[in-house]
């Protein structure tokens, strides 16, 4: 399988993992979960549906062209996991970094 083919079977992968998330958050409040005022509006949720639907096409594909997708059974689940799976790294990413403090400018001597 190519790795353009397996991008779409991965942004069809994060497509559904949004679906499924949009799903579980309208039965929660009963209604549309984007509505205003509890909501963030329609903007912000079509935002972040794209951003999540473009980050399961670029790791699906970057997965592909690797040769780790044999079939599109297998992009599909990639790309609906692949937000999470990024976001969980992001989190380990960012406990590994070393903590830089804010006032680090303070430490410095003033040139006057």
């Amino acid at each position: 399988m190519s790795w353009q083919y397996a991008a779409l079977w991965g942004l069809a992968g994060g497509a559904v993992n949004r679906a499924l998330i949009y799903l579980e958050a309208a039965q929660q409040i009963k209604g549309v979960p984007w509505r205003r005022p509890a909501g963030p509006g329609g903007g912000v949720y079509l935002t972040a549906v794209l951003l999540h639907s473009v980050i399961a096409a670029v790791v699906t594909g970057a997965v592909a062209q690797s040769g780790y997708v044999p079939n599109a059974v297998v992009a599909l689940a990639i790309g609906a996991a692949a937000p999470v799976v990024v976001k969980k790294l992001s989190y380990y990413t960012l406990a590994v970094l070393p903590k830089v403090r804010d006032d680090e400018s303070q430490d410095e001597p003033d040139e006057q």
